[in-house]
């Protein structure tokens, strides 16, 4: 269950950093996979799941996930970045990468393979009313704060509206208040152009992965993982754990999921608002290897905790 997901985040990865030296591929063509991620592939996948979730009270714990990592990563990169000095653009890069896991594509098969199909409904509202719509508000706010462009309250009120799976959202969460959701053929051709958003993807940063300088964004990056692989979920067990003593598969699978690697599509929004395109690609790059370690040290400690 694990291994084809990681061997499909490796293949990607390669492709694009060996399209690099192929001369008939164009310098700026990671901007071009870009928009078809955030215009196709990303729609299509909230288009699938958002319909399907079950929305209730019981659901807040999962759902609260995302949200407790990521508005406890902005004042955290904050105070690093002031006190390390870094720029604007390498701090708003952090604070996307770092606040923001790769819940989908990685989250589910791992869930899967861990907890089973109980699991991966759990998992399912980490990443979509979590995960998603922080990406599609406060991370495209953020994203429009820390941009190298000068850019108006209303500029940033208006990147929000107009991201368009932000929109689709909007659309998916009404579909599913009235109890409908894709299938057929209209399923069949959503799971087609779903399907291409990681390997398209990672295929991009691949593209913008470059080592050579790397030693620049070593400090950035070692804490960005340090945050997003080891904080995070470990805020996340002290307070749904610990503090409010709540137990189940809810709350594991909540755990595993805030142990996620850094999202690819923040990766690509950071690269797409002007932001350190290389310490974000870098952010993705090199938190799926270091994941496998972390997420089995995770798993291990939830297992054995009473």
């Amino acid at each position: 269950m694990i291994q084809a997901p990681l061997l499909l985040l490796a293949a990607s990865l390669l492709i694009g950093v060996l399209l690099q030296h192929v001369k008939a591929i164009p310098q700026n063509a990671h901007l071009t996979l870009n928009r078809y991620v955030i215009y196709v592939a990303l729609p299509a996948l909230v288009l699938i799941n958002v319909p399907q979730i079950s929305l209730g009270v019981d659901v807040l714990f999962p759902v609260a996930t995302a949200w407790i990592i990521f508005l406890t990563a902005v004042p955290v990169v904050l105070f690093v970045g002031r006190r390390s000095g870094w720029s604007r653009q390498t701090t708003g890069s952090l604070i996307l990468t770092a606040g923001l896991g790769n819940t989908a594509f990685l989250g589910y098969p791992v869930v899967e393979a861990l907890y089973g199909p109980e699991g991966v409904e759990v998992a399912v509202m980490v990443d979509q009313p979590g995960n998603f719509m922080v990406t599609s508000t406060l991370g495209i706010i953020v994203a429009g704060i820390f941009s190298s462009g000068e850019q108006r309250k209303r500029d940033i009120a208006r990147s929000v509206l107009e991201f368009p799976p932000f929109i689709v959202f909007i659309g998916a969460i009404i579909l599913n208040l009235a109890g409908m959701e894709a299938s057929g053929a209209v399923r069949d051709v959503l799971d087609k152009f779903a399907a291409t958003l990681t390997p398209v993807a990672l295929i991009s940063i691949g593209l913008q992965l470059k080592f050579t300088g790397a030693v620049e964004q070593l400090r950035p990056l070692a804490f960005g993982l340090f945050y997003k692989m080891i904080a995070a979920p470990a805020l996340i067990f002290v307070l749904y754990f610990l503090i409010f003593g709540r137990e189940g598969l809810m709350i594991q699978v909540s755990v595993i999921m805030a142990a996620m690697p850094p999202m690819i599509t923040a990766s690509i929004i950071a690269a797409s608002y002007g932001l350190n395109a290389r310490l974000a690609a870098l952010m993705a790059g090199v938190g799926v290897p270091v994941a496998a370690i972390t997420l089995t040290a995770w798993y291990l400690l939830l297992g054995v905790w009473p």
